[in-house]
């Protein structure tokens, strides 16, 4: 086997290459604007970066605590999702999902307080009150202070009328109200929850300190129910914007792009108030500057091309240069054929025109695989100076199609699987009527229909905006044998 070969463009999943994620992240305007605190919400597309982000964040954690910022992450990073169990028994109101949050929030200060053993004077007192209302324990997990803060959120909200106000119950609660006490309730010793965060602002400002809350994974927390989703996140943006005035707490929220879209589409008043945002995009010339720092961390690439890795850094041309002595120019040979990482751009872009990181890092690693298979059965050619052949990114193809409609597609898109399915072995292009004859529905229903898969990605949008034609993009036409073509005439 060619020792050159024996090389990797790393993990195409952000959390499990956090060791080397440092090393060859690009520092990205979007990467300050986070790391600065100029924003607080991240958007992108699934595999465009947001978790290699927030994994970046984490390896920065102590830099930022010197700095006065202190980290806490709201979800696991890997597994079973915290928030599992709310999907059993969700909130039912608004109000009691936004009390959900808002608990979290003071718990997961409180338990950080606590491990630092600074928990004092107004921090305490709000621990106690947390303890008082079984909120907080001796021993606690993400998982127990969610179930904790959701069976809390549903006894105070039942016990208090929203509308004329029902006296707290003590033996209930603690004395933690959603709503700010009466006078005379206030010397009894009861407090609402937003005097809970009030008061640990208070605290921490007092401390010169600052308590990000970092909340990833949204994707996989709801994902079984979209109804919940909705709820859940336009609750937790309006937790947000309830205590965006708090100087030293602040919640930094990475959610997909298409997930908020989802979520407001119907109206969102507070969307509008929601500034401080940037959305990841990628540029050709930006993949291809993360491939080439991935491919300059292997030695026997840096060995082979004598890589000069601070001219690689910082010249475009040289990046472009060392691709092309690593793969050939072009994968179809012609004057009108594009260049062999346009043609790659090409079939990992889905309908919404997202090229992901995510897909660009995959194709490549599958490459290696496909060229260390033609070694094996005798069938290898390359060209001079290349350690890819065409063959071989022409077979990365099909696996790199499989693994996005298997694990992505699918996965996210139950109820479509069996429209997408009847579309095994047909042309690329089809339009209102021959989607309808495929599905067996009427042309309102097949419009619907063919309007989701347009939101997932799975149809291209220009063409169905501007034509009224759906065509399948390249990343789902191996897995699908889907031809050139179109199905009418």
């Amino acid at each position: 086997m060619n020792d050159t070969l024996n090389i990797t463009f790393g993990d195409r999943v952000a959390e499990n290459e956090s060791q080397d994620l440092s090393v060859y992240f690009i520092k990205t305007e979007h990467w300050e604007k986070v790391r600065s605190g100029k924003v607080d919400i991240i958007f992108g597309s699934k595999g465009a970066g947001k978790s290699a982000l927030y994994t970046l964040l984490f390896k920065q954690a102590e830099q930022l605590k010197q700095e006065g910022t202190t980290l806490i992450s709201a979800e696991k990073p890997t597994g079973q999702t915290v928030f599992s169990e709310i999907k059993n028994t969700p909130p039912t109101t608004e109000a009691e999902f936004i009390t959900l949050w808002k608990i979290y929030i003071c718990q997961l200060i409180v338990q950080q307080l606590l491990e630092s053993g600074s928990c004092a004077d107004e921090a305490n007192e709000v621990k106690n009150k947390l303890v008082e209302a079984g909120l907080i324990e001796e021993k606690n997990t993400l998982k127990r202070l969610v179930n904790s803060a959701m069976s809390f959120a549903r006894r105070i909200i039942n016990l208090e009328s929203i509308e004329g106000g029902a006296a707290p119950d003590g033996s209930v609660t603690g004395k933690i109200t959603f709503k700010t006490p009466t006078a005379e309730n206030h010397k009894l010793g009861f407090v609402s929850v937003d005097e809970l965060l009030e008061s640990l602002n208070d605290y921490l400002m007092r401390k010169s300190l600052r308590y990000w809350m970092l909340f990833d994974r949204l994707d996989v927390a709801f994902d079984q129910d979209a109804e919940l989703e909705k709820n859940a996140l336009r609750a937790l943006f309006k937790t947000y914007r309830d205590i965006e005035d708090l100087e030293a707490i602040c919640l930094k929220v990475f959610l997909r792009d298409d997930i908020w879209k989802r979520i407001t589409d119907e109206g969102f008043r507070e969307s509008s108030h929601i500034t401080r945002t940037t959305t990841i995009s990628w540029s050709p010339q930006s993949l291809l500057n993360l491939i080439i720092l991935r491919a300059i961390r292997n030695p026997q690439i840096a060995a082979q091309y004598q890589v000069n890795t601070d001219a690689i850094e910082r010249s475009h041309a040289e990046q472009r240069s060392l691709y092309y002595k690593m793969f050939p120019e072009q994968v179809e040979i012609g004057e009108k054929q594009s260049d062999t990482f346009d043609w790659i751009l090409n079939r990992v872009r889905d309908g919404l025109g997202n090229a992901a990181p995510r897909e660009v890092i995959h194709f490549h690693n599958e490459v290696i695989n496909c060229e260390k298979e033609s070694i094996s059965i005798g069938t290898r050619k390359i060209e001079p100076q290349n350690i890819f052949s065409r063959p071989s990114v022409k077979a990365a193809t099909s696996e790199v199609s499989k693994v996005k409609t298997e694990q992505n597609l699918f996965a996210e898109n139950a109820h479509l699987k069996q429209y997408i399915q009847k579309l095994d072995g047909n042309k690329a292009e089809q339009n209102i009527e021959t989607l309808a004859a495929l599905w067996v529905k009427s042309h309102d229903e097949t419009k619907l229909i063919a309007a989701e898969l347009v939101f997932v990605g799975f149809f291209e949008q220009r063409a169905a905006r501007d034509e009224g034609i759906y065509k399948i993009p390249f990343i789902y036409r191996p897995y699908l044998r889907v031809t050139q073509g179109k199905a009418f005439s």
